[in-house]
């Protein structure tokens, strides 16, 4: 395996180019840091171009699917695991990887996420994971920041590998599965709203999550009922991706 040892590395200043979300949509690539990340991609059989690895963390049995998937594998020094990494105590593992496209098809039975002008990682990437845990169908996007991102990436613990995850920003897998008969139901803060109880026992639906400083959209308002958290305290709203939480969880039930 070769040895890299130089941060000037054509590879390496290549992968820390896909920190920058131009740089990951005009290649079609990511850079998945740590090793829960790139087991998962690993083991949910995304293309793994190149794998960066520490000489400490080669010693870790558990990398051994990683490199078995990787195209090509790399010994680097801690100066430039440093220099690769996102956090601030990397592990020593990092993969270029290319994320395999959704197909935009939905399940006109099924219950989806729509999340919209998401504009916090952390938040885009926990609403997704949650997703996945409460069993949901998939999560479509409009106008959200990168789901690929390193913080969303984190966030999602993995779950942007494994779950339907659909970009919609044109509306028109929205505005095609609405005409199929799915319905809408928006999620606002607005106490003459509908109860979010009554998502309750329904399939066949999106629910929307809108921007964490102005809501929804009037756009997507405009195609769907609305609906609402109702709050016993004096905070006037949750987070995004807290709300996201309570709607997913009152879809399940």
């Amino acid at each position: 395996m070769e040895k890299i040892t130089s941060r000037n590395n054509e590879k390496i200043k290549y992968a820390c180019s896909l920190k920058k979300a131009g740089a990951r949509k005009s290649e079609g690539k990511l850079l998945a840091e740590g090793l829960r990340l790139c087991l998962d991609a690993a083991e949910n059989g995304v293309e793994i171009d190149f794998c960066f690895i520490s000489e400490k963390e080669l010693e870790n049995e558990r990398v051994k699917p990683i490199l078995n998937a990787a195209k090509a594998s790399f010994i680097i020094e801690e100066h430039i695991a440093l220099k690769l990494a996102d956090t601030k105590n990397p592990q020593g593992i990092f993969c270029v990887c290319t994320p395999t496209p959704t197909e935009k098809r939905i399940d006109t039975n099924g219950k989806y996420i729509l999340l919209e002008n998401i504009a916090d990682p952390g938040n885009l990437g926990t609403a997704i994971r949650t997703a996945e845990a409460f069993g949901l169908s998939g999560a479509v996007l409009k106008g959200c920041c990168d789901v690929f991102s390193p913080k969303a990436l984190r966030a999602s613990m993995g779950a942007s590998f494994r779950f339907p995850v659909i970009e919609d920003d044109d509306m028109s897998v929205l505005r095609e599965s609405l005409g199929k008969g799915m319905s809408l139901y928006c999620s606002v803060v607005d106490s003459d709203a509908e109860d979010v109880k009554s998502l309750r026992g329904k399939s066949g639906i999106f629910c929307a999550i809108g921007n964490e400083a102005n809501g929804l959209s009037d756009e997507i308002k405009a195609l769907g009922e609305r609906i609402t958290i109702h709050m016993r305290g004096r905070a006037e709203s949750f987070n995004a991706s807290q709300a996201a939480t309570v709607v997913m969880y009152e879809m399940t039930l």
